[in-house]
C-alpha cells in the first residue's frame, strides 16, 4: 500500500516540486529545457536564450529546470521525471556536467536526500560503491563501500515505503501553487537572475582563479566513469523519445573545472569554462561570485549557448 501511495503521491519538496508542478501543468508550451545547479537556475535566461534562436530563425520556447545544488545523480533523476510527463513539443535538453553530489549525512537526511532515489539511483549508488572498492586506499575500502551500500539502500528504501514523508522539511501537496511564484522567477520561465554584484573579495578570488588556470596550475580531473556511462544511457534513452541532449558546462573556474571529460565520446558538449574563450562571462561586471553569473551576465550566457548550440550542429 506504501508503495502505490508513493507512486500517486510522491514526495513534495520545497526545492523542487513548484518547478516540476508548473512544468507539468504547461507541459505543451515547451520544446526546449535547461537542467542543472545554480549555475542554471540564476545564469541561464530563457528569454535571452529564445531572443537568440528567434534572431536565427530558430524559434524556440524553453523552460529553466534547473535547481540550486542540483548535481548528478539528482540531475540525472530529474532527466528522468521530465521525460515521464511526455512534454509532446519537447526536443532538446541541455543538461550541466557537473561533479557528482557528495554523499548526504545519513543522520541529518532531509526530504529532497530521498525523493530522487528511484530505482535507477539504486543502481548508480551501487556501481558507485565498485568503483569506490577499485579506486579507494585498502585501508578505507572497506568503509567507503560499505558506507555507499548503506546510505543508497537505506534511502531508496525511505523514498518507496514514503518514510521520507516524516522529515519535517517536507512540503504539502498544496503547497507547490504557494512556492510556485517565488521559485518560476519573474517571468515565469524557471529564471531567478543574481541581482548581486561581486564583493572585492570575490573579485580576487576569481582572478587567483583564472591566474592558476593560465599557469597551467589546475589538474584536470580525471574521468569520472560512472558519470560518463550515466551520460551516455539518459542520452540513450532521451533519444528513444525524440529527444536530443545537449551537455554543457556553467562558466566557472575550480568547482567543476575541466568536467567536460566526463561526456561520453561522440557526445555534443558545450564548454563555457574557458575565460580566454569567453572572457565576457568572466568579466567582474557580469558575475554575482567567483561561482556565478549576474543578470547582465546570464543574458550573455544564454545568447552564446544558442550560438553555439546553432553553430556546432
Amino acid at each position: 500500500m506504501v508503495v502505490v501511495l508513493h507512486r500517486v503521491l510522491p514526495l513534495q519538496v520545497a526545492e523542487v516540486t513548484p518547478k516540476l508542478a508548473y512544468l507539468k501543468a504547461h507541459r505543451g508550451d515547451f520544446d526546449t529545457v535547461f537542467i542543472g545547479s545554480s549555475r542554471f537556475y540564476h545564469g541561464l535566461s530563457p528569454k535571452a536564450f529564445d531572443a537568440a534562436m528567434a534572431a536565427a530563425g530558430k524559434p524556440r520556447r524553453s523552460f529553466n529546470l534547473a535547481v540550486d545544488g542540483m548535481m548528478p545523480p539528482e540531475s540525472l533523476h530529474m532527466t528522468r521525471t521530465l521525460l515521464a510527463m511526455r512534454p509532446p513539443r519537447l526536443h532538446t535538453v541541455f543538461l550541466e556536467v557537473a561533479s557528482e553530489q557528495p554523499m548526504p549525512d545519513m543522520n541529518n537526511l532531509t526530504v529532497r536526500d530521498i525523493y530522487a532515489q528511484d530505482g535507477k539511483s539504486l543502481i548508480h549508488g551501487w556501481n558507485q560503491a565498485l568503483l569506490d572498492f577499485q579506486t579507494t586506499p585498502p585501508g578505507f575500502r572497506s568503509q567507503q563501500v560499505w558506507d555507499d551500500v548503506r546510505w543508497t539502500t537505506t534511502v531508496f528504501v525511505r523514498n518507496e515505503l514514503n518514510i521520507g514523508r516524516l522529515v519535517p522539511e517536507g512540503v504539502t501537496a498544496e503547497e507547490p501553487q504557494k512556492f510556485g511564484r517565488l521559485m518560476l522567477g519573474p517571468a515565469e520561465d524557471g529564471y531567478i537572475p543574481a541581482m548581486n554584484g561581486m564583493t572585492e573579495k570575490s573579485r580576487r578570488k576569481l582572478a587567483q582563479q583564472e591566474l592558476l588556470i593560465r599557469e597551467g596550475l589546475v589538474k584536470e580531473r580525471p574521468i569520472n566513469d560512472l558519470n560518463e556511462e550515466e551520460y551516455a544511457g539518459t542520452r540513450d534513452l532521451l533519444k528513444e523519445h525524440g529527444i536530443e541532449l545537449i551537455l554543457v558546462t556553467a562558466p566557472q573556474i575550480l568547482r567543476d573545472y575541466h568536467a567536460r571529460v566526463d561526456a561520453p565520446p561522440g557526445m555534443r558538449i558545450l564548454a563555457f569554462d574557458d575565460p580566454d574563450r569567453h572572457p565576457e562571462l568572466f568579466d567582474p561586471g557580469h558575475r554575482s561570485d567567483s561561482d556565478h553569473l549576474n543578470d547582465s551576465g546570464a543574458r550573455i550566457f544564454s545568447k552564446e549557448l544558442a550560438e553555439s548550440y546553432l553553430s556546432e550542429r
